[in-house]
């Protein structure tokens, strides 16, 4: 039996915020997953990506129905999809905001008596980003350990 596939919805919010709204509409663009029995949500994301890693099902916790909720295993998805998977909208705006404050820390050459300001600043942006690709790391482990049994258990 065919799974039903999970439900999901985008809603732009950049044009209603700007006349032209075009910038926008690619950066503020939350999506909203569902289940697709019962509606309830099980992910919301800031952003147009929905790279998942996983098996490819889900159960749903509120009607306990099973359906296709669109991730799949990492060796099975795009080289495109691996770096929206590395590098959410989310991550890509931290980056961005890390690169700009120590360009203006350095530019401005500011300092706090003896002790430059920007050593301090960079370890701030670098220790999320640092733990980010920790915890992405350890989900692609896993991902491809889960796809490695699964072709062994197609092989026997």
């Amino acid at each position: 039996m065919d799974l039903p596939l999970a439900i999901k919805e985008q809603e732009t919010i950049g044009s209603s915020l700007v006349a032209s709204g075009s910038f926008f509409t690619g950066i503020l663009c939350p999506t909203v997953y569902r289940c697709p029995n019962c509606r309830s949500i099980y992910k919301f994301i800031l952003g147009p990506g929905d790279v998942f890693l996983g098996e490819g099902h889900r159960t749903c916790s509120k009607c306990q129905q099973e359906f296709r909720d669109r991730s799949k295993e990492w060796p099975l998805i795009s080289s495109m999809d691996r770096i929206f998977f590395l590098f959410p909208m989310v991550v890509d705006g931290w980056i961005l905001l890390a690169f700009v404050a120590c360009a203006l820390l350095a530019y401005g050459g500011w300092s706090v008596g003896t002790i430059p300001v920007l050593m301090p600043v960079a370890i701030f942006f670098a220790t999320p980003l640092m733990a980010w690709f920790i915890f992405r790391g350890y989900q692609i482990a896993c991902s491809v350990h889960r796809f490695s049994l699964q072709e062994k258990a197609k092989a026997v």
